[in-house]
């Protein structure tokens, strides 16, 4: 969880929206590369992204709702890293 925690950031609170979220990841593959290495360590762990657990992790290292952090990682994941589970 503390690999989150200390992640890159990539909206602030009153900028994060679904869209918000799509656009800021669009334009910096390099925080979507980041966010892989992060989903990945989840992984390593033996949990998904997608759990709860891994919702959470997302979700308070970004300052997102879950929901939020749920569509930040189908989004990273089905453009930048499709091996995280």
């Amino acid at each position: 969880m503390a690999a989150l925690a200390t992640g890159p950031r990539l909206l602030r609170p009153t900028q994060a929206s679904a869209s918000g979220l799509l656009d800021a990841v669009k334009n910096n593959p390099g925080e979507a590369e980041a966010l892989c290495q992060e989903f990945n360590a989840i992984n390593a762990t033996g949990d998904s992204v997608y759990s709860a657990t891994g919702l959470e992790q997302v979700s308070s290292g970004q300052g997102l709702t879950t929901s939020d952090a749920e569509i930040l990682i189908t989004y990273v994941v089905g453009l930048y890293c499709p091996d995280v589970t």
